[in-house]
């Protein structure tokens, strides 16, 4: 039996080669897990942090360049629906579109 170690602050999603993606979220520790039959793909689940440059338009028509600082960190309970619609690169898909929308938006309203 093969035994992954999950870190601290980090989760672990099971693949299941017959029953694909579990529903549940293994936690820290060491686990025992099928080989070949069954896969951990693990999450970090700390805060961390990520820059965003987005260069925007002003209600004036200027250019403005801002730099915004996010934390971010997946909900772990979600990490199964995750991995499933987005990917293991949740965060690079995700982040950016999301950020330069909102920020945007509200550079119009206050600038």
């Amino acid at each position: 039996l093969f035994s992954p170690l999950v870190d601290a602050g980090h989760r672990a999603v099971i693949f299941d080669r017959f029953r694909g993606v579990q529903d549940t979220v293994v936690g820290e520790g060491t686990h025992f897990l099928i080989p070949w039959v069954q896969k951990p793909i693990i999450f970090d689940c700390r805060s961390r942090p990520r820059n965003i440059p987005v260069i925007t338009g002003s209600k004036d028509l200027q250019n403005v360049n801002i730099t915004l600082r996010i934390l971010f960190r997946p909900v772990t309970a979600q990490l199964p629906r995750i991995f499933t619609s987005i990917g293991e690169d949740y965060d690079e898909r995700v982040l950016p579109s999301i950020t330069t929308e909102i920020l945007k938006s509200v550079v119009v309203r206050t600038v």
